[in-house]
């Protein structure tokens, strides 16, 4: 058994700030008062996000979660959110983090508390600051709330489970189609595994799908799947925080996802180099965007 650092905000800030560079990514959260907070600050000091907004709260250990790795690479969580579940609105009101609100380009909101995120979507409309949003475990208890919020992200992120949750329907049923019914004016990203990821612009009525990247063709194999849609969270938001447009974003989102899960850390995210060399390269083995309109 390996301990490693880990939590989802944490995995997209470091998968971000690999993109952007030291000091411009900001992380905002919860720890205990434990060695777990120590060793999560120092890990992401090191990875140069900046780690004054995350509030440290006595009696409370940090979140951990328990991850199984089956032979294919895929895994299976268990989580004890500790402290992140203490998250609250008082902790938003620190001067440090109203300054890294003001400051920035966009927010990422991942799964905080629902108060919490619905507080963090109304000061981004403040300041005029776009808003992408991976609800995750939010879905499973909050779906009529996070509906009438979802709306306010430009763009939402969603695997398969959380899409079919969000909408109610099943698995069988769900399409692009169906997702029209939400009836939003943003952007909705599937993160689909093995078969890439689809973006699907409500608005406009088109669809833009992406195969995952082609390990096998560029000598790589899957190792492990961990954290992988947190590194394409990151990344997909440095590349529009760059001024890549969505489609882009995508195609740089959907490559960083495909090389971490050729490597065993749960931050397996690349640096920009390496991530730009590979999804260029990669281009002529069918990596490429497929748009379509939805009928």
């Amino acid at each position: 058994m390996n301990r490693v650092s880990g939590g989802t905000g944490g995995n997209v800030a470091v998968a971000a700030a690999r993109i952007l560079g030291a000091k411009e990514v900001a992380l905002v959260g919860a720890l205990g008062r434990d060695d777990i907070a120590g060793q999560q600050i120092a890990g992401l000091e090191g990875e140069g996000v900046v780690t004054t907004g995350i509030s440290q709260i006595a009696g409370e250990e940090s979140g951990q979660a328990y991850i199984l790795v089956d032979n294919t690479g895929e895994n299976v969580i268990a989580s004890h959110l500790g402290a992140n579940a203490r998250l609250s609105l008082k902790h938003l009101k620190t001067i440090e983090v109203r300054r890294h609100l003001r400051e920035s380009q966009a927010v990422v909101l991942t799964d905080p508390p629902l108060e919490v995120a619905q507080r963090l979507i109304n000061v981004a409309r403040q300041y005029d600051i776009p808003v992408l949003w991976d609800p995750g475990i939010l879905i499973n208890s909050n779906r009529e709330e996070l509906l009438s919020l979802a709306g306010e992200a430009q763009v939402i992120f969603l695997n398969e489970i959380e899409a079919c949750n969000l909408l109610g329907i099943e698995k069988s049923d769900m399409n692009p189609q169906q997702l029209r019914k939400l009836a939003f004016d943003n952007h909705i990203v599937l993160k689909l595994g093995v078969r890439g990821a689809a973006m699907i612009d409500l608005a406009g009525g088109a669809l833009s799908e992406i195969p995952a990247l082609p390990l096998k063709e560029l000598g790589l194999d899957v190792i492990s799947a961990v954290g992988c849609g947190d590194v394409f969270v990151g990344v997909f938001a440095a590349y529009y925080v760059m001024g890549r447009n969505l489609e882009q974003s995508l195609i740089m989102a959907s490559a960083a996802a495909g090389l971490s899960a050729a490597r065993p850390e749960t931050r397996g995210s690349p640096d920009r180099d390496r991530l730009e060399e590979v999804a260029n390269s990669s281009d002529k083995l069918g990596f490429t965007v497929r748009k379509r309109e939805l009928i």
